[in-house]
Formats: C-alpha cells, structure tokens, sequence
C-alpha cells in the first residue's frame, strides 16, 4: 500500500513537471515571455520585426477604458432599421448571389470590373474568422469602411488612448450563407443587406490592441471602445454617408453605404 502511494506521488510529480516543461515549450516557440505583476500580465511579442511590451489587463482595471469613461462622447440612436438599410443597399449594390459556387465563380469579373474589392487585414481593421461571409465590398462601402477606421484612429489618438484595431464580424453574404446562418442565429433576417455588398458588421464586443492578439479570458477586451467608435459612426451617419444600427444580440453595429 505505501509502495502504491509513493508510486502515485511520484507519477503526479513527474506530470505536474512535465506540464511545466510542455508550457515553457510553447511560450519559448510562440516567442512570448510572461511575467505576472499584482494580477496584470505583461508579455514581449515580435510584430514586424519591432518587440514591443504589452500589458493584459483584468476588466475594470485598464487604463484606456477608464479614460474613455470620463470623456462625454457624442453618440446618437444609431437605429436605422433593416428596410432602411434595404433600400440603400438595393439602390447601390450588386445583385445577390444565390449560391457560394456563384459568387466564387464570378468572383474574378467583379474584382476586374471594380464592381467588388477585398477587404484585408490592416493596422485601422482586422477580420474574424467569416464563417458565414465573404471578405468583398463594393468600392464606396471598402471607402466607408477605411473613413470609418481613419476617424477612429483619430479621436484614439486625440485623446491618448490606443492604438487599436476595430473588429469586422460579417461583410458580403450569398442566400446560402444567409440560410445557414439562420440555423445558429434567430437575429438573421431571411433578406438582409449584406447581400449586396453594401454593407459590414464592426463589434463593439472586442477590439485588438497594438499586439493583435485576442486577449485571454478574464481579461479586458476593451469594450469601452465602443463610445469612440459610436461618435464616429455617429458623425458620418449625421453627414449622409452611412446607416447604422447597433445589433443587441450579436454585439455589433451593422453599417451600410448610403452614397
């Protein structure tokens, strides 16, 4: 019985050093080096060739937010609803594609004839992961959605906070897309503006900072962002060049081209 329980400390010990060693492995090849400070995490991580250290903050406890806090920002309804974005997108849109194979295989045409433009990772936006969308927009919304980001940008740096990347959930959708999406999300209307090209999702749920890593659970997503990007949206709702909505469920402000 004895020899059993040391054998039993023994394997627990080796496990538990075993696991030190799996995680020192995967914090060395993920070029990472973290250090714990009074519940913050701080880490190095290389980004174009420049390291940088970043801090994780729990919620309630980052800097950025709490600024963002104190600063009264100039944010209206934002609640342009589905017929009004309809409208927009019909007048200025594509025709629907009705299968992915469709608009896959028209994909090149469009691209050439400028009636459609990728949208790609850059320092102002970066994309989930569009399980359910395509990452293409007219050119006048790709120009909305790059407006959207500059005036972002600028009232983060006018006012010391940042910088971060908005986040974009959803951006062209076929029917078919549109149908599965239904199955997961009672909120997706069965006509919907995303299929004409028009129109992006951002969240308000979550943007990256400098390092573009999502942070870990438990840690602040900066969600407080959401003022800074409201009042922008606001703005160039007010200027005539988009509608906006600001989704519940899905956590997001659902934005068209309106010119």
């Amino acid at each position: 019985m004895r020899r059993t329980k040391r054998f039993s400390i023994l394997f627990f010990v080796l496990g538990f050093c075993f696991c030190l060693f799996l995680i020192g492995v995967v914090r060395f090849l993920s070029g990472m080096s973290y250090d714990n400070l009074g519940g913050l995490t701080s880490y190095k991580i290389k980004i174009k060739d420049l390291s940088c250290k970043v801090m994780l903050y729990p919620v309630g406890d980052c800097p950025d937010c709490k600024k963002i806090t104190t600063i009264h920002w100039k944010v209206g309804p934002l609640n342009d609803n589905n017929d009004v974005h309809l409208a927009y997108a019909q007048k200025l849109g594509i025709e629907p594609f009705q299968t992915n194979a469709d608009l896959e295989s028209h994909l090149d045409s469009y691209l050439m004839l400028h009636k459609l433009k990728k949208i790609e990772d850059c320092d102002m936006y970066k994309l989930k992961s569009l399980t359910h969308s395509y990452p293409y927009l007219i050119p006048k919304a790709a120009d909305l959605l790059d407006d959207i980001g500059k005036r972002f940008e600028e009232k983060l740096t006018k006012n010391g906070i940042g910088p971060y990347s908005m986040l974009i959930s959803s951006v062209l959708r076929t029917k078919e897309n549109q149908q599965g999406l239904e199955k997961h999300n009672s909120n997706a209307a069965p006509l919907s503006a995303h299929f004409y090209g028009t129109t992006f999702d951002i969240s308000y749920k979550e943007f990256l900072p400098l390092h573009g890593q999502p942070v870990h659970e438990g840690y602040c997503r900066h969600d407080m962002l959401r003022y800074v990007l409201g009042e922008a949206l606001t703005e160039l709702s007010d200027e005539g060049r988009c509608k906006v909505v600001r989704e519940k469920k899905q956590a997001c402000f659902h934005i068209t081209v309106a010119e």
